[in-house]
């Protein structure tokens, strides 16, 4: 029996389709992800004014006399 022996290319000459999809479904992930995190730091100064304005009205309320 005669065999024919030839060497196998284990790495595509250029990138495949699936591959360029892997790429651009991982950067949709990140930039989504840095999206939110923006949204949620833009909602701190809110965040803070409103712990401030409850601290301060704690700190009124809390020199009054008890009923």
């Amino acid at each position: 029996m005669k065999t024919h022996i030839e060497p196998v290319r284990l790495t595509p000459a250029t990138p495949s389709e699936a591959d360029s999809r892997l790429v651009k479904s991982v950067a949709l992930f990140a930039f989504r992800g840095l999206r939110s995190l923006i949204d949620a730091v833009q909602e701190v100064p809110d965040l803070v004014s409103q712990a401030a304005s409850d601290i301060s009205d704690a700190w009124e309320e809390s020199g009054r006399p008890k009923s």
